[in-house]
């Protein structure tokens, strides 16, 4: 698929050819919802500081933490 990045101010930025990968550590019902994924997902880019979640505050996040990992398309 594709996500389409939108920032402040400017043109949205298109990535192309992406790959979702599931962790290890991700539940089933991750795959369910991941399944349901349009091909071109559109993001906005804001802070990390303004959306991470307090848990993370206190203790950084690990690969128990991450269920859905997004990675460019192979290289041919």
């Amino acid at each position: 698929g594709s996500f389409e990045v939108q920032r402040s101010g400017k043109l949205p930025d298109i990535c192309d050819g992406i790959q979702a990968h599931l962790s290890t550590c991700a539940s089933p019902k991750v795959l369910e919802v991941a399944k349901k994924f349009p091909p071109k997902v559109q993001l906005e880019e804001i802070s990390r500081s303004s959306s991470w979640p307090m848990q993370f505050q206190a203790k950084c996040p690990t690969e128990e933490n991450i269920a859905l990992y997004f990675f460019a398309k192979d290289a041919l």
